[in-house]
């Protein structure tokens, strides 16, 4: 079994902008140098869109969040510590299809209001020995 002493910790962000009342689809892949997706969480560039905000994703063609999941239990508020607020999962990365769709339901916007949504995504990569 390898200790966390032989990997390394890494980010890869997913940025897209979502308009008040739209559903934005994501396709992509993770970086072909990550072995594993150890976690993942969001921000939104505007807090008042959060309520309303739901999502879907799929990391290596294994769903990891369900249908109609609200963005706020998966949501990083800057006063928190990563560790304390990443959602846990354990997928295959090295090039796998990250899928994501990402629907407003916002009341708290105006009508032309547009924000970004980052999707931080944890992972991990084997030190090379």
């Amino acid at each position: 079994m390898e200790n966390q002493d032989s990997k390394v910790r890494k980010l890869q962000v997913i940025k897209f902008e979502v308009k008040k009342g739209e559903t934005f689809e994501f396709n992509g892949n993770t970086k072909t140098e990550h072995d594993r997706i150890t976690g993942f969480f969001l921000r939104l560039s505007n807090f008042d869109a959060l309520p309303g905000a739901t999502f879907r994703m799929w990391i290596d063609d294994v769903e990891v969040i369900p249908d109609d999941t609200e963005v706020a239990i998966a949501h990083h508020d800057s006063d928190i510590s990563i560790p304390d607020v990443t959602f846990p999962v354990d997928e295959k990365a090295k090039n796998s299809p990250v899928r994501i769709i990402y629907k407003d339901d916002s009341e708290n916007l105006a009508v032309d209001d547009t924000y970004f949504v980052r999707v931080y995504l944890l992972a991990v990569q084997n030190k090379k020995k």
